[in-house]
């Protein structure tokens, strides 16, 4: 079985090139983008991404890098390497 060596989470504010509007958010100038890159022993790496109307996004940062990441680190440290069988 694989293991996560490394994972990087982002938050990007993506300006729009017109501001959007909507009756429950208001006045849209820019949305926020959250990633996360995983890559694992074997060195594949995959991205995970969600997005927001422009606000919130740095509290979905927050609980990934304060909440998950270091759940996923004492899982990764834990994980000990299987023989693969022949």
């Amino acid at each position: 079985m694989e293991r996560i060596e490394h994972i990087e989470a982002r938050c990007w504010r993506v300006p729009l090139d017109q501001t959007l509007h909507d009756a429950r958010h208001g006045a849209h100038t820019h949305f926020e983008l959250i990633t996360v890159r995983v890559r694992l022993s074997d060195g594949l790496e995959g991205t995970g991404y969600t997005y927001t109307g422009g606000r919130g996004g740095r509290a979905i940062l927050a609980v990934i890098e304060h909440d998950l990441l270091p759940l996923l680190s004492a899982c990764r440290r834990r994980a000990k390497p299987r023989a693969r069988r022949r």
